[in-house]
């Protein structure tokens, strides 16, 4: 166990570290992309505190959310992976608790969650990826 915390502290350093460096950003909708942007127009949809709240989604957790993600995001550093995340829809809001209400975001009539699915967490956004989904949302 301790060195899957000591794996998740060094994947959260990394992003932390490098995460000024992200110059580019991709938005999928299932295998499709529906954005790919770089330098400054990448710059306005990239999370400027990406992990400033980090919870681990339980399993029942889990299930309040939609099965497939919504959407999924890959930040880039020179063309190369630094991280990803989904978007999963809430699909039970009355089981949100308060914690994770206060994570999700609202696009249209319907809510959503950053998820880390590497680290089986859920990420609190700022405006940006909301700015962006709701921007190319189909």
């Amino acid at each position: 166990m301790q060195s899957r915390e000591k794996n998740e502290q060094e994947a959260i350093s990394l992003i932390l570290n490098e995460a000024t460096k992200i110059d580019s950003i991709e938005l999928f909708q299932g295998e499709q992309t529906v954005f790919r942007g770089s330098d400054g127009e990448a710059k306005n949809f990239i999370e400027k505190y990406p992990l400033s709240h980090v919870k681990k989604l339980s399993k029942k957790e889990r299930a309040i959310f939609e099965e497939e993600p919504a959407y999924h995001i890959v930040y880039k550093i020179k063309d190369k992976p630094l991280y990803e995340v989904d978007i999963l829809k809430v699909a039970i809001s009355s089981e949100l608790s308060e914690e994770l209400q206060q994570m999700v975001f609202p696009i249209g009539d319907d809510q959503y969650m950053i998820y880390w699915a590497q680290e089986k967490k859920v990420l609190e956004q700022s405006t940006n990826t909301q700015r962006l989904l709701e921007q190319y949302q189909h």
